[in-house]
Parts: C-alpha cells; sequence; structure tokens
C-alpha cells in the first residue's frame, strides 16, 4: 500500500506565483495544497486547498517570524509528504519546516536569477532534497556544496 502523496506548492506572489502555478498540470488534482502571501490568487487554484500566509522580507525581522510561524502551523496541520517552491521567504521555510518531517523538498529558483542563485536558493541548497535552475549554466557553474544544482528547463 503506497502513501498518499499531499503537495504543498508555494511561493510568494508575484513572479514566483506565476512560474509556481506554469506547473499546476504536473501536481495532483485533490491533493496538492497551494500556499501564498494573497488571498487574491485563491480563485486560482480550484478546489484545491489553499493557504495565506503573512508576506515578508529580510529587512523586517517580526514579519519574518510572524510568516515562519504561520507556515510552521501549515505544516504540521496538513503534513506534506512533497514541497515544492519557486521561493522565496515563505517557500525556503515550507521547505525546511516539512524536510525536518520527513517531506521530499524541491527548490527551483526564479528565472529572474540568471547570474547566481538567489538569496534564498542559495539557502535551500541546505535542505532541499533537489535544487533546481532555470539557466544551464547556472547548473553547470554552481560550486557543489551539500545539493548539486540541475538544470531541467525553464517555466516561462
Amino acid at each position: 500500500m503506497s502513501k498518499r502523496k499531499i503537495v504543498l506548492a508555494v511561493a510568494s506572489s508575484g513572479g514566483h506565483w506565476i512560474q509556481l502555478r506554469r506547473m499546476k498540470s504536473a501536481f495532483p488534482s485533490g491533493e496538492t495544497i497551494w500556499m501564498t502571501t494573497s488571498e487574491g490568487h485563491r480563485q486560482e487554484v480550484g478546489e484545491d486547498a489553499f493557504e495565506v500566509v503573512p508576506d515578508c522580507n529580510r529587512w523586517d525581522k517580526v514579519a519574518v517570524l510572524k510568516s515562519a510561524l504561520r507556515i510552521l502551523l501549515v505544516v504540521l496541520r496538513r503534513r506534506p509528504t512533497h514541497v515544492v517552491t519557486t521561493g522565496a521567504a515563505p517557500g525556503y521555510f515550507a521547505l525546511v519546516f516539512a524536510r525536518l518531517l520527513g517531506a521530499k523538498t524541491v527548490w527551483i529558483d526564479s528565472i529572474a536569477n540568471a547570474e547566481t542563485l538567489s538569496m534564498s536558493g542559495q539557502q535551500a541548497r541546505r535542505w532541499a532534497r533537489e535544487v533546481w535552475t532555470q539557466w544551464p549554466e547556472l547548473a553547470s557553474a554552481a560550486d557543489q556544496k551539500r545539493v548539486k544544482v540541475d538544470y531541467h528547463g525553464s517555466v516561462l
């Protein structure tokens, strides 16, 4: 008997969200939980579960803490078996918390990062099972720390 797959698809609103949504067909319908920072995206996911978390950035430590705590609560309640994220901070926190609970994790760095991995992507390398870039040059040029950076194409 195989374990039911529950995918948590996470991205900040904006470009990260657009890139993640373009991969919708890869996720199992009815078993995907979408998480973002804007309530306005709820109608885009149809009948799939939807979670909103506070937006944050590295300059507002209180917002980071609020967002991280909300994401932790969602991960503990939903217990995803897989996390896929295109970033930024909310995706990083979801990836870390879910990985600590045994989930498989994939970080897909934003296509906007053409010369180097994003700051969140660099941090995610410590936690992600897989890290993907949307630029072939970054996969071949990436220094190999804990996780290899792979190129599988772009989503835009």
